[in-house]
């Protein structure tokens, strides 16, 4: 039997969060659980969520409130440690859900009973243009290689298949349980662009080829500007994230040839993006980025 609590970590994004819990209650398979991990200026969020749950007595509302919890990973791992269903799922609070989406991810795991992770497929991704994807896909190779960009966005795939895949998109991923008891979240290392790939590939690592998307569960992703880095800040985290990634995986087969190869990439799209903007900025980010990641040191 199939038991869902459904953790979303939160910040400083009341509106957001009630379209959220809105496209949550009305689901057809509806959680047993909320837990609700909030980290914002104030918990204001509180008494609205629990009015608007009356209605519904048999989901139980976990709320945490606590400012000291700091970043994504760690409340992530606060809401795995207060919940107890056997299916676990994370959402973020600025995606709206088709009403079977917990329904399509549920009959995933019945479907495929190996299954110990998978995400839904986001149906608004930015738009991006046929060369950046080419681009995306040219220099994303071993370790880095990652079909989502290929997969979200795209109509066709639905009533498809369940896609094999160890890059889940963490801000709508489900778990088993079981996988939390045998790989733990990366607290120490100050993961937030690549929390979910550093977490799904370690995953993969243990379990093999156990993890999936499923493209008939579907969401929209309203990316909130808030808490969200302006450019310059966005691209020197995503290469310091890349350094960390790959030392976290420097043995794994084609690491050391793939992760240069990234770098160049990225060195390219800096280019591009500061001619782009007029603004030197993106290249300032790329190389304070490159300061930062050959400086960090890996916590075990």
């Amino acid at each position: 039997m199939i038991l869902i609590s459904v953790i979303v970590p939160t910040k400083n994004r009341a509106e957001q969060l009630m379209c959220f819990i809105d496209s949550l209650i009305s689901q057809s398979l509806l959680p047993q659980e909320l837990v609700i991990v909030d980290q914002s200026f104030n918990n204001t969020s509180e008494v609205n969520i629990k009015r608007k749950l009356t209605q519904f007595p048999n989901i139980k509302l976990i709320y945490i409130y606590d400012i000291s919890i700091k970043g994504l990973v760690a409340a992530k791992k606060v809401g795995v440690s207060m919940c107890s269903g056997n299916i676990i799922f994370f959402l973020e609070d600025d995606v709206i859900l088709k009403n079977d989406y917990l329904y399509q991810i549920s009959e995933g795991f019945n479907r495929v009973p190996k299954m110990v992770g998978c995400s839904g497929v986001i149906i608004n991704p930015p738009k991006i243009s046929i060369t950046y994807k080419l681009f995306f896909l040219v220099f994303h190779r071993g370790i880095f290689f990652d079909p989502r960009i290929s997969i979200f966005g795209n109509e066709n795939l639905v009533k498809h298949n369940l896609l094999r895949s160890d890059k889940i998109s963490g801000g709508v991923s489900a778990w088993k349980r079981e996988v939390f008891e045998q790989v733990d979240f990366d607290i120490f290392n100050d993961f937030h662009m690549y929390e979910d790939i550093d977490f799904s590939t370690r995953v993969a690592r243990h379990y093999g080829n156990r993890l999936f998307i499923n493209p008939n569960a579907r969401l929209a992703h309203y990316c909130s500007p808030i808490n969200r880095d302006v450019l310059d800040i966005r691209q020197r985290r995503k290469v310091r994230e890349c350094f960390t990634y790959y030392k976290k995986r420097k043995d794994w087969p084609s690491a050391t040839i793939s992760f240069y190869w990234l770098l160049l990439g990225m060195f390219l799209e800096s280019i591009f993006q500061s001619f782009s903007s007029m603004s030197c900025k993106p290249i300032q980010g790329y190389l304070l980025g490159l300061q930062d990641g050959s400086a960090k040191k890996i916590i075990s």
